[in-house]
């Protein structure tokens, strides 16, 4: 009898202990949509090896000036070029080049930098980045979360419950924005992401 009364009692803890550590959830995902101001970064390979067989007596410096004067007549501010060198040699071409890298704030400037064609010249890869602050990420995260507790409340009013304290929060989001514009989504436009836990009373 005696043994009977300890196992109950254990039982009982056990299942006090699983109920205080398993209480009664609802789990939603919020979400909030913020603008956000990118930089975009295009580069240009000039390149001998990209020079047709009756073309063969330029030199490289040649390429690059008759690419700058073209660049500058489309009225873009060649001081924003930076060479690249390194990447070029990484590319493994067998004759001479470089890549010139161009970065704006302008969605507009960097379409007329993608408009300028020139002998020699193939386009490498155009991509748009940002980073947000610490008090941004607070920011769009309490909204997200609002949204999250919004359709907590939704469900559990439809099923005759209410919603106590949070429980747990996840925030997957990345601070840095980083995307290659290869298919054209130039949106300044992203959304938030957050998972909340809440009671269910």
């Amino acid at each position: 009898m005696k043994k009977s009364l300890l196992l109950l009692f254990f039982l009982c803890f056990l299942n006090t202990l699983f109920a205080q550590e398993n209480p009664n959830t609802i789990n939603t995902n919020g979400t909030y949509e913020y603008d956000f101001a990118p930089t975009y970064t295009s580069s240009m390979i000039i390149s001998l090896n990209n020079v047709y067989y009756d073309a063969q007596t330029v030199s490289l410096e040649e390429l690059k000036k008759t690419y700058l004067d073209k660049l500058r007549q489309a009225g873009l501010d060649t001081s924003k070029l930076k060479e690249d060198p390194l990447s070029y040699a990484l590319m493994g071409y067998e004759k001479d080049g470089i890549i010139l890298t161009y970065t704006t704030d302008s969605l507009e400037e960097i379409q007329n930098f993608l408009l300028v064609m020139s002998m020699g010249v193939s386009r490498s890869e155009t991509s748009m980045k940002a980073r947000l602050t610490d008090s941004q990420m607070a920011d769009y995260a309490h909204k997200a979360y609002e949204n999250a507790k919004q359709k907590a409340e939704a469900i559990a009013k439809k099923i005759g419950r209410s919603v106590g304290k949070v429980i747990y929060i996840s925030d997957g989001n990345n601070e840095e924005i980083n995307e290659s514009l290869y298919y054209g989504n130039a949106v300044k436009k992203r959304t938030y992401y957050l998972n909340a836990s809440f009671e269910l009373l």
